[in-house]
């Protein structure tokens, strides 16, 4: 097997904030901390936005792996180590080799393993039946050295020191009259014991005679065949044995194929099943960006189902989450927002916790089970407490956000006043940020019935700075409204020295006015009081849509 370990992967929401890609990494050393036979890698569903880098660049942490797809992959598969033949071994070895292995195909590697092509027993078959009547080797030339491991024989005379066996093949098996008048200079000839045939041959000017059965070979012969350049090889099978295994003794290179079916380690399960089931070998061989082979994956190997394994952080609703999570087997669900509509084949464990942040429940879940959080850890679930509650002052924040985010301070060797200001300041950052980037900072997909709704929410100072930008950002939510057919699309603008929510609205207008009772012109209104999207602004939206 190529993999050693399993891997889980945790990941958070698309356009992730510091609490999803906080609580990823914070989950991810919980678990393999606790459980030894997996491994549980931190993920992340889209770019990181200003704040969540201020913060892995403070704490000295890398960004975690981004995940496009969970749809899985061929290196979700437990590939095997692939057996391959060169292409200059022969016919007869692959051949062994399929029998030994009860494999039907095999790739031809050169010597670094580049892959070069596919050698199947069809492919065998068919040679072998075209060649039945033998022909001419000039266009196959067989390897001296691979003829005689083929034959298990041995060189008598070589005189001309020649590599390769080339010219018609004969077989000298009829009266000495008849083999005469049919051979002619340059061929090769295979017959038995019959010494004045075997030097009427030599003089003839034939270029190489396998004598079979082991037979004694003549002072004579030898002498005249060293004179004449003639090569002459002894075989211990019979004549027709012989035969069969110089036919055998062609290099894979002239019967392989190069229309190899090929697939990366990250093609789609559904694809490789795909090109299996088209391709004539019914496998497909893995290489690797330089041309390597990695494993071949066969029918048998796609027989059971293949899926990644995910613990989702941060939400639970399949609009938030990475795509392909519907093709993996969810393990767990930790989260603190309202329960979505996220399906799962089997029972699992979930943790969903009216709190102000993801962070919390991981946090107590180490000190439930006494294990000790490092400084960087303990600093990363704190900035995602922090960021997530707006510094503890959000309606959403408990008393157990808040004495979470104390423990974590005296880990972390961090007074929660000061930093707070600091992240608060990384996260307000919105200069030289295209409308797109604004409006994607902090933006999520919800399903309330059958209506389907976009929230971005972003933080300023200076409101202007986005003011000056309204005009596109409201451009580019009416093409989101077009292109994936939302309903609604709000973009909340909140200032945190002030209280009160500007908001940008396109599609279903009249549904904010009927929640917040206000009223909207040009696109816009003002919402007199702070909300918290999970906690206020999308249960009353969803009431408003009854």
């Amino acid at each position: 097997m190529l993999s050693n370990q399993k891997r889980v992967f945790i990941i958070g929401h698309k356009n992730p904030d510091s609490d999803s890609i906080c609580s990823a990494i914070g989950y991810a050393y919980f678990k393999n901390v606790l459980d030894k036979k997996c491994l549980y890698v931190p993920a992340r569903a889209g770019d990181l936005n200003s704040e969540t880098e201020f913060v892995l660049e403070k704490f000295k942490i890398e960004s975690p792996m981004e995940i496009e797809s969970l749809a899985a992959t061929v290196s979700d598969m437990e590939l095997k180590k692939p057996i391959a033949a060169s292409p200059n071994g022969s016919i007869r070895d692959v051949a062994s080799l399929m029998k030994e292995k009860n494999i039907r195909t095999v790739p031809v590697i050169d010597a670094s393993k580049k892959l070069l092509g596919i050698v199947g027993l069809k492919d065998i078959a068919e040679y072998y039946i075209d060649n039945l009547g033998f022909g001419d080797l000039s266009t196959t030339p067989v390897d001296l050295n691979i003829l005689i491991s083929t034959l298990n024989g041995k060189v008598i005379a070589n005189p001309k020191k020649i590599d390769k066996l080339t010219g018609r093949v004969f077989i000298a098996a009829m009266q000495k009259t008849t083999i005469l008048n049919k051979t002619q200079a340059g061929d090769v000839v295979i017959l038995g014991d019959r010494s004045d045939i075997q030097i009427e041959l030599i003089n003839s000017g034939c270029s190489a005679l396998i004598i079979t059965g082991d037979s004694a070979i003549s002072h004579e012969v030898n002498r005249l065949a060293t004179k004449k350049g003639t090569l002459i090889i002894s075989s211990p099978h019979d004549t027709f044995t012989t035969a069969r295994l110089l036919d055998l003794s062609t290099p894979l290179y002239f019967i392989m194929s190069k229309d190899v079916p090929v697939a990366g380690l990250y093609t789609l399960i559904s694809e490789i099943k795909q090109r299996v089931v088209e391709s004539k070998y019914r496998c497909s061989l893995i290489i690797d960006g330089d041309n390597h082979l990695i494993s071949i994956v066969t029918r048998t190997d796609l027989l059971h189902p293949i899926r990644k394994k995910v613990i989702l952080v941060d939400h639970n609703e399949t609009p938030q989450a990475v795509d392909g999570v519907q093709e993996a087997d969810i393990l767990e669900i930790i989260d603190h927002h309202r329960v979505g509509d996220i399906a799962t084949l089997m029972p699992i464990h979930v943790c969903n916790e009216p709190i102000g942040s993801t962070g919390t429940i991981i946090a107590e879940l180490m000190f439930l089970h006494r294990i000790a959080i490092p400084q960087d850890i303990a600093g990363l679930l704190l900035s995602g407490i922090l960021s997530d509650t707006l510094i503890l002052t959000l309606s959403t924040t408990t008393e157990r956000d808040k004495e979470v985010a104390r423990k974590l301070a005296r880990i972390a060797d961090i007074k929660i006043e000061e930093y707070g200001k600091e992240l608060l300041a990384a996260s307000i950052n919105i200069k030289g940020k295209t409308a797109k980037e604004i409006l994607f900072q902090d933006f999520k997909e919800y399903s309330l019935g059958d209506k389907k709704i976009a929230v971005s929410q972003i933080m300023v100072i200076d409101k202007e700075e986005v003011r000056a930008k309204e005009s596109e950002i409201k451009l580019e939510m009416e093409k989101l409204c077009a292109e994936k057919r939302y309903n609604l699309v709000v973009l909340l603008i909140t200032n945190p020295l002030e209280t009160g929510e500007e908001v940008l609205v396109k599609g279903e207008k009249r549904i904010i006015e009927k929640a917040f009772e206000v009223e909207i012109q040009n696109d816009k209104c003002f919402i007199p009081q702070t909300l918290s999207r999970k906690k206020e602004f999308i249960p009353k939206i969803g009431y408003a849509f009854v």
